[in-house]
């Protein structure tokens, strides 16, 4: 018996030896790096076709021209505040100018327009890790049984360091007014019907950069050299997840590109906690996995990235969203500016 034991044990030490260790996130002296502060806002149904559209007509000729980004239009510099009416939207008050669409058509009572969620960055030789906090109820962490009904408190980051369209647009340039969930979502014909969606039988429809179509319309699908050409270029989005079971944490690794995929090997890590009305949660990502759908950092690298929390009983759409935020590895530039730890 004792033999046995002692072989699980090694088993055990050797199965760990490559995994990434939530002990060392831990170890970090958060208290020591300053907070970036970001403010997350409640989109609706905006979509990277309204950003284009007539009803956002002034804005959708700079995105078209490659100009500005939405913070320059959408910063109040008086107040230092988010100026797009994220309260009427959260409420359903609001509607989109041309085509009159409510940007929420189905609103939540009692649903804010506007989150606030610090940021800090760390990394080492080996790891970026990423600290989030924010002001909660705590839904996830004091019913459980929300995970059955795919319903998570959680935050989610998405990744890219060489699109230009990305660090000013962000998430957008890979949300579509066809997603599920969304108010222009294709049909299960429709997807069954379609050369890629069809053979993998799945009845969504998930996100995609759009320049991984020809045109407007998630089924103009580019052909797999032009696909290539573009990931050689950077294309790829990395998506980091770490979501509420209960008082336990699931971390995820997804990648965007034609389509949301999970990578077959997770090279995510998360912890997380709830206390006094705040959720915090530590995530850590190995700079080089190896893997050809994650993004590979180094130090020197200035990331674009895109936050996401799922708060209070939503799923899907209905999150809040911030805009592009810039990270520095070790560089003189970034929004956030990560911290070197030994």
């Amino acid at each position: 018996m004792l033999a046995l034991r002692l072989f699980l044990m090694l088993v055990w030490i050797v199965a760990s030896a490559g995994r990434p260790s939530a002990g060392a996130a831990q170890e970090i002296g958060w208290e020591k790096i300053p907070p970036f502060k970001a403010t997350l806002f409640y989109p609706g149904v905006a979509s990277w076709e309204f950003l284009l559209s007539d009803s956002h007509r002034l804005g959708g000729k700079n995105i078209k021209k490659g100009e500005r980004a939405c913070i320059e239009c959408h910063l109040d510099e008086a107040t230092g505040n988010l100026d797009l009416g994220a309260e009427q939207i959260a409420a359903g008050k609001l509607t989109m100018k041309r085509s009159s669409q409510h940007f929420e058509p189905d609103p939540i009572p009692g649903k804010k327009g506007f989150l606030k969620v610090n940021v800090q960055a760390a990394y080492d030789d080996d790891y970026l890790y990423l600290r989030f906090d924010w002001e909660s109820n705590g839904t996830s962490w004091k019913e459980p049984a929300m995970a059955g009904e795919e319903r998570f408190d959680s935050v989610a980051v998405q990744v890219n360091k060489s699109q230009n369209a990305f660090k000013r647009y962000g998430c957008f340039v890979a949300c579509h007014k066809f997603l599920t969930s969304m108010i222009e979502t294709p049909s299960k014909k429709e997807l069954e019907s379609h050369p890629y969606y069809g053979p993998l039988k799945r009845d969504d429809l998930r996100l995609y950069a759009f320049y991984t179509r020809e045109e407007e319309g998630w089924a103009s699908m580019k052909k797999e050299a032009d696909l290539k050409k573009l990931l050689s270029e950077g294309g790829l989005i990395d998506l980091w997840r770490v979501k509420f079971s209960g008082q336990k944490t699931e971390s995820e690794d997804w990648s965007i590109f034609a389509d949301r995929l999970k990578d077959k090997q997770a090279d995510v890590e998360g912890s997380g906690d709830w206390k006094d009305g705040r959720y915090t949660v530590v995530l850590k990502r190995k700079l080089q996995t190896g893997d050809a759908n994650d993004v590979q950092l180094a130090p020197g690298d200035e990331i674009s990235v895109g936050v996401a929390v799922h708060d209070d009983k939503v799923k899907q759409r209905r999150h809040y969203v911030s805009f592009p935020i810039s990270i520095g590895l070790g560089s003189s530039t970034g929004m956030i500016k990560a911290v070197k730890i030994k």
